[in-house]
């Protein structure tokens, strides 16, 4: 499925009200850039949820245009797999890994009390995780055809 045709079967700014029930400001024409949202539904944390999405989509088509490309957004994950001789799956866990470690050492810092100087703020590597499980769940669907 290419991505134009992924992006006719989603709404994405009807999937954020659906969570959320958060409309952007400017009410005539949603917009990815415009903050801060209106949010109708008093729940913070769903207002998170939708925020992290829409950095998610921006995340992605970012980090697609360097790594994949428009006839495949899993192209990296598959020059990986081939190079090394394994699943695409496996150059997932091996790509998200490094996230992965960063996420486990946050916690076990937060749980212990410490304070650490990070390379970038746990949010910016919570946003990768949230594109690479999304983009795990394509891998997956592939690998299970």
């Amino acid at each position: 499925m290419t991505q134009e045709n992924l992006a006719e079967r989603i709404n994405i700014h009807e999937l954020y009200e659906t969570i959320a029930d958060v409309k952007p400001a400017n009410t005539k024409e949603p917009s990815m850039n415009k903050a801060p949202n209106v949010v109708t539904n008093s729940n913070p944390q769903l207002t998170i949820i939708a925020d992290a999405m829409k950095r998610a989509e921006k995340l992605f088509a970012t980090k697609n245009a360097e790594y994949g490309d428009k006839a495949d957004i899993l192209a990296n994950f598959r020059r990986l797999a081939d190079q090394q001789g394994v699943p695409m799956s496996t150059a997932w866990f091996f790509l998200a890994g490094k996230h992965i470690d960063t996420i486990t050492q946050y916690v076990k810092d937060v749980r212990e009390n410490k304070n650490r100087n990070r390379s970038e703020p746990i949010r910016d590597r919570i946003d990768d995780m949230v594109v690479y499980s999304l983009l795990l769940l394509a891998i997956v669907a592939e690998e299970n055809r």
